[in-house]
């Protein structure tokens, strides 16, 4: 973690790891994509896409008539963000500099608000996904991933991580209702 505008945000020197092979062993997004139940069609936010992980994978599954948005607030990561969408010709794809307090997403765009080892580093949780609320369609749903706070040995250190109780009380005090 380092610090960005008074923020603990990633290392953007460890997006390597982010985009290694080694990732798609302990991520497994194949079936983070499947628990997403996302298909053509679908909009989803993937905030803090860092170098564009997901945002590749979900932008080939919504195809040509779902769209990503891909949200991050590191200038660093939204200059990945945009050479992936160029290089992999990534026509779904909008990338979003966001603000350390809302995503800066279209109002009521959303199907799925996603989030993948990033919800730690929001600052005011509550409030922030009080904004992200503004952006779900009235049925639009939000996935939120993190690492274990008592396990595992991949991922943050462990004062990095929240625990799932956490998590849920704080979503259920911006509004939310866990499904």
């Amino acid at each position: 973690m380092i610090e960005v505008e008074g923020h603990r945000v990633f290392n953007p020197e460890y997006l390597w790891y982010l985009e290694s092979e080694q990732r798609d062993r302990w991520q497994k997004p194949d079936q983070v994509i499947q628990a997403l139940q996302l298909s053509e069609g679908t909009v989803i936010a993937d905030i803090g896409a860092g170098g564009g992980y997901f945002t590749e994978r979900f932008s080939k599954k919504v195809g040509r008539f779902g769209h990503v948005y891909a949200v991050d607030v590191q200038d660093i990561m939204i200059a990945k963000l945009n050479e992936r969408v160029k290089s992999n010709n990534l026509e779904n794809v909008t990338v979003i500099k966001g603000k350390f307090e809302t995503p800066m997403l279209p109002l009521h765009a959303i199907d799925i608000a996603f989030f993948s080892s990033v919800y730690k580093e929001i600052d005011n949780r509550i409030q922030y996904m009080k904004e992200v609320r503004r952006s779900l369609k009235p049925d639009g749903r939000v996935a939120v991933i993190e690492f274990y706070k008592d396990r595992g040995p991949v991922g943050p250190e462990f004062g990095d991580r929240l625990y799932e109780t956490q998590i849920i009380d704080e979503m259920e005090k911006a509004g939310f209702v866990l499904i």
